[in-house]
């Protein structure tokens, strides 16, 4: 019975402090679907966005931001699949790496320099 009542005390927990992801769909035409992810903790705040295809694969360009605003990737696919140039923002450099068809071509790293 103790076990019992400890599941769903822990059961309560969960529910209590989950929250939902607010997400906004926009139909561009009859294949593109643009899509806007929030934050979970601040419905206003964007946390990622970019598009879906006719069979709701991720395509095209989808970019990602920290709880600030500022860009940490800006990504780029194909059918669901990674394909193109990828750019991870990290403190002071930038990491891009080029994809085809899920895998990667090539990695370089820049020194991000703000005048």
């Amino acid at each position: 019975m103790k076990t019992f009542v400890n599941i769903i005390m822990m059961l309560f927990c969960i529910t209590a402090f989950s929250q939902e992801q607010k997400v906004d769909y926009k139909k561009i035409d009859n294949d593109i679907v643009q899509a806007t992810y929030y934050f979970a903790d601040n419905n206003v705040i964007v946390e990622r966005e970019g598009f879906f295809n006719k069979e709701g694969k991720l395509h095209s360009t989808w970019i990602s931001y920290d709880v600030n605003g500022n860009k940490t990737v800006i990504a780029n696919y194909k059918n669901g699949k990674k394909d193109g140039v990828w750019t991870y923002f990290k403190n002071d450099k930038i990491n891009i790496v080029t994809y085809k068809e899920n895998k990667i071509i090539n990695v370089e790293e820049k020194a991000l320099v703000v005048n």
